[in-house]
């Protein structure tokens, strides 16, 4: 099957949503480097969003010209294992897709490697990224006791229209964790995803959902995984971030400047 995952000692293996190729992904810990992917041709690209190359649709990571593709739910998923140090080392440009979502690399995770004490860091004053095109797509952070985020989308679609949610640690991983992709199914068709990306129109969505606000968890989801390219884990913060409307282009900019914020 298309989604299903392989996992033998420490490598995980499906297939690919943009080569439709069987990948590995073969992980082992690293001493205080953070997470860093490894290139089929030795290239380490570290996960920061210093090398953010595209965020076209998924988070795509690149130096010296080679890039690897959808970071960001491995990313999602070792946060929300609280795991870390971490070099993943890949034998193509783009990490397994799984189901979707990023449950398959939180269970594969916290199965394999220790859960990291966070240290907690505290923010001074609240943060905020904007698009330059639209006013109502945003990202604030503000300081807060403990960490918290949350997303409200907000579509002209029947089926979705506006949905929000909200994730703090004393809620299970399971609630964000577990939330797929999603598109129109007109997209699937044309990009030839219907069995691999839940996919919905006017009459609703093709396939069962997890969660009915399912979408909406799954930009937190994405959200979570971008802000790990900070250098550190997002359930770090001690912080209430909101997002509106936003996608892997914010987020990655909220990643950058919470770096330059922290040092």
């Amino acid at each position: 099957m298309l989604l299903d995952v392989l996992i033998k000692d420490n490598s995980l293996s499906a297939y690919g949503l943009i080569s439709r190729q069987l990948f590995k992904a073969e992980i082992s810990p690293n001493q205080g480097l953070g997470i860093r992917f490894i290139h089929p041709c030795g290239e380490i690209i570290e996960a920061s969003a210093l090398n953010v190359f595209s965020t076209q649709r998924n988070t795509v990571l690149a130096k010296n010209n080679h890039c690897i593709c959808l970071t960001e739910h491995f990313l999602a998923g070792a946060a929300l294992a609280k795991v870390g140090d971490l070099d993943v080392c890949l034998d193509g440009e783009e990490l397994p897709f799984g189901d979707g979502g990023a449950k398959f690399w939180f269970d594969f995770l916290s199965s394999k490697f220790p859960i990291q004490e966070l240290d907690k860091i505290d923010f001074d004053s609240t943060l905020k990224v904007v698009d330059e095109n639209d006013e109502s797509r945003f990202i604030i952070l503000e300081p807060a006791e403990s960490f918290q985020v949350s997303y409200k989308l907000i579509t002209n679609s029947n089926t979705i229209g506006t949905q929000e949610f909200i994730w703090n640690e004393s809620l299970s991983s399971d609630e964000v964790s577990r939330a797929r992709t999603f598109s129109s199914y007109a997209e699937n068709q044309m990009l030839q995803l219907e069995n691999w990306v839940l996919g919905f129109d006017e009459d609703g969505f093709k396939q069962d959902l997890y969660f009915a606000n399912e979408p909406a968890r799954h930009k937190v989801l994405d959200l979570i995984g971008d802000l790990f390219l900070s250098g550190v884990n997002p359930l770090a913060f001690n912080a209430k971030i909101t997002s509106n409307k936003a996608g892997h282009e914010l987020n990655t900019k909220m990643a950058k400047k919470i770096m330059e914020t922290i040092g």
